[in-house]
């Protein structure tokens, strides 16, 4: 049985495939409202008067729109995990862009033990398939792993 994750950093939908052609069940969807840095404040904070060297403006230390993101992939990893650990998944594909893709991966680092005892295939799509239909997402799995 195959976990499909789509992902784009706001929204995801989490999908199980029986078999190779049977077509995919939904299982859950999730969003995740996360403001722009600058709606916390300035983005962009004053210069700093310390030193003669340091008048130069300084980096805000977290961008909150990234971090919200990494948040969601956090929830969403979690989530999978209860998931394979409920069910016999051998294999989970993640289809997000590469950035988001990359957050999961390292969000799922965390759960390695857990994902090995699994044993299982944990391929990446890195493409956004957020806003397609199941069938339309269905068919683009078929044709990435070449079962048409």
């Amino acid at each position: 049985m195959i976990l499909v994750v789509i992902c784009d950093g706001a929204n995801a939908k989490l999908f199980k495939k029986e078999k190779r052609f049977s077509p995919l069940e939904h299982l859950q969807s999730s969003s995740h409202s996360h403001e722009l840095t600058h709606e916390h404040g300035r983005d962009k904070p004053g210069r700093g008067f310390g030193a003669a060297a340091s008048h130069h403006a300084y980096e805000s230390p977290t961008d909150w729109h990234e971090h919200q993101k990494e948040v969601f992939a956090r929830q969403i990893s979690s989530y999978m995990i209860d998931l394979i650990k409920e069910k016999k998944f051998s294999r989970i594909l993640i289809i997000s862009p590469a950035k988001i893709a990359n957050m999961f991966r390292n969000s799922l680092d965390q759960h390695m033990d857990t994902l090995h005892k699994s044993k299982l295939d944990i391929r990446e799509i890195h493409k956004d398939l957020i806003h397609f239909t199941s069938d339309e997402i269905d068919k683009i799995i078929n044709k990435e792993e070449g079962w048409e």
